[in-house]
């Protein structure tokens, strides 16, 4: 008998075994379980298909935010930021957003990046080009189709 098939054997009889145990092997598992007992799985049912926003700070911002240290004090550039925050807790609150964060560091490319739902391509164009940071030139947005294929349950409520 081939050194193959030996294995072959020797894996269905250790499966079988673990069958028979009623024991299932971690990959095997749809999550992970923690210390508290909570199981990590795939949140959401189905793919969700959504679209991603790249925002990008207007340059000059950014350089003479690099270049100082500090946060420019540009009256209009922070009035249109903090509209977007707002902007972008409505989409929340309507079930739009799904994911929001930036890049933290020192990167040449840094991006923020939104994920959310949306009928077609056009619409969420229209959604990126609404925001009040985008209106006002502060950030350049890309929006691109994202398909989500799992969200964790980590962060849901807990029973």
């Amino acid at each position: 008998m081939s050194n193959q098939r030996i294995s072959l054997v020797i894996c269905t009889i250790c499966l079988s075994l673990l069958n028979f145990a009623n024991i299932k092997p971690a990959w095997s598992q749809q999550g992970a379980k923690t210390d508290n007992s909570m199981v990590y799985a795939k949140g959401n049912k189905q793919r969700i298909n959504a679209f991603i926003v790249l925002l990008r700070l207007r340059h000059d911002l950014f350089l003479r935010w690099k270049d100082s240290g500090k946060w420019p004090d540009d009256k209009e550039a922070n009035a249109a930021l903090a509209a977007h925050g707002e902007y972008w807790a409505k989409q929340l609150g309507e079930g739009k957003a799904v994911l929001a964060g930036g890049m933290e560091g020192d990167y040449w490319d840094n991006a923020a990046v939104i994920i959310f739902e949306a009928e077609s391509l056009e619409q969420a164009q229209q959604i990126a080009k609404a925001d009040p940071a985008v209106k006002s030139y502060v950030f350049q947005a890309q929006v691109r189709p994202f398909g989500v294929s799992f969200i964790t349950n980590k962060y849901g409520k807990k029973e």
